[in-house]
C-alpha cells in the first residue's frame, strides 16, 4: 500500500470516530424517541401499581413519550425484576423495585434470577409505613388485644401478605418473633389479593401496604390494629404503633424506587429521574400519596444507591437473627 493510501485511510478513520461518538451523544440527547416500558413486578391494584400509576401521567408529559406499565407479578417480585435486569441498557425499560426485591429477596431465595448490582438506581420514590388490619369478625380493638388472643390460642389466627419474602411478610415475621406469638402466615400473589381475602373473611389479618387498605379502613370494612413505623400516622392518628402496643423496639418501614439495567448511559438515567421527581412534586400526586401513608422522596441515583447498600447490610443480619425463611 502506498504512503498516500495509508494517509487517506488514517484521515478517513479519524473522521469516522468523532461522528460515531457524536451519534451516541445525539441518541442520548434525543431520548426517549419511543414509548418507555415500566415493569412493575407486582399485580395490578396493589400499592406498587397505585404508586406507579400515580406518577405515570406526569412522567409521560416530561419524557414526551408514553410510559407503558407492564405488571409482571410472581415469585415475590423476582420474575419481573429479573426481566427488567436483562433488558437492553438503553433506558426504554425501567423496573420498579422495592425493599423486597432489592434488600430482602437476595437473602431469602437461593436464586432470584437477577443480581442487585445488575440494576442501576434511578430514583428513590417513596418511604412507607405499613398497617396491620383485621377483619371485623376478629374480637380485638387493637394489636395488643389481638396478640393476647393469639397467645391464648396458638395457630388459630392468620395473617396475609403479598407473598413469601415480601416486605410485609418480613414485617409479620418480625412481629411474631418479637411478640412471641404463633400466627400462621398465608402468602398471596400480591397485596390486593390479600386484602380481598381479608374482606371475605378467609384470613384474620393482613400486614398491609396502606394505599390498598386505607379505603376499606375508612369505610369500616376493615379495622386498623397498629402501624409499623416509629411514629403514628397522620392518616390514622388514633391507631397506635406496634411498639406502643407492647412490642418494644419494633419498627418497620418500607420503600420503593425505579431502576434501569446496568450500563444505561448516565444522561438517560438523569432524564428518567427528572421525570419521576417532577411527578412526585405534583400537588395532587404528593397529597394522594401522603394521605396513603406513603411519603414522596424523589432522591437522586446516588442517594438511592446508598439506601440500597444500607438496607442490604441491615437485612442480611436481621433475616438471620429472626430466622426468617420462605414458607
Amino acid at each position: 500500500m502506498s504512503q498516500l493510501s495509508r494517509r487517506a485511510l488514517l484521515q478517513a478513520g479519524a473522521a469516522v470516530l468523532p461522528l460515531s461518538f457524536a451519534g451516541r451523544s445525539f441518541s442520548q440527547d434525543k431520548f426517549p424517541s419511543k414509548p418507555v416500558t415500566l415493569i412493575v413486578p407486582q399485580p395490578a391494584g396493589g400499592d406498587a401499581d397505585v404508586v406507579c400509576r400515580s406518577i405515570q401521567n406526569k412522567m409521560q408529559e416530561v419524557l414526551g413519550q408514553p410510559l407503558v406499565i407492564d405488571n409482571r407479578a410472581g415469585a415475590g417480585g423476582n420474575i419481573g425484576t429479573a426481566l427488567g435486569a436483562k433488558a437492553a441498557p438503553d433506558g426504554y425499560t425501567v423496573t420498579f423495585v422495592n425493599q423486597g426485591t432489592m434488600s430482602l429477596n437476595p437473602w431469602l431465595y437461593p436464586n432470584t434470577g437477577y443480581k442487585v448490582d445488575s440494576l442501576a438506581p434511578v430514583t428513590w420514590l417513596t418511604s412507607i409505613d405499613l398497617v396491620i388490619v383485621a377483619n371485623p369478625s376478629v374480637p380485638a380493638k387493637n394489636l395488643k388485644e389481638f396478640l393476647e388472643l393469639a397467645k391464648k390460642e396458638p395457630g388459630k389466627f392468620t395473617y396475609g401478605t403479598a407473598g413469601n419474602g415480601s416486605a410485609n411478610h418480613i414485617a409479620g415475621e418480625m412481629l411474631k418473633s418479637m411478640a412471641k406469638a404463633d400466627i400462621t402466615h398465608v402468602p398471596y400473589k400480591g397485596g390486593a389479593p390479600a386484602i380481598v381475602a381479608l374482606l371475605g373473611g378467609e384470613i384474620s389479618t393482613v400486614v398491609a401496604f396502606p394505599l390498598a387498605a386505607l379505603p376499606h379502613i375508612k369505610a369500616g370494612k376493615l379495622k386498623a390494629l397498629a402501624v409499623t413505623g416509629k411514629n403514628r400516622s397522620k392518616a390514622l392518628p388514633d391507631v397506635p404503633t406496634v411498639a406502643e402496643s407492647g412490642v418494644t423496639g419494633y419498627e418497620f418501614a418500607s420503600w420503593m424506587g425505579l431502576t434501569v439495567p446496568k450500563g444505561t448511559p448516565d444522561a438517560v438515567i438523569q432524564k428518567i429521574h427528572a421525570a419521576a421527581s417532577a411527578a412526585l412534586k405534583e400537588k395532587d400526586v404528593a397529597e394522594k400519596l401522603s394521605a396513603g401513608m406513603t411519603e414522596p422522596v424523589g432522591a437522586a441515583p446516588k442517594e438511592f444507591a446508598e439506601l440500597i447498600q444500607r438496607e442490604n447490610e441491615r437485612w442480611s443480619k436481621l433475616i438471620k437473627q429472626y430466622g426468617i425463611k420462605i414458607d
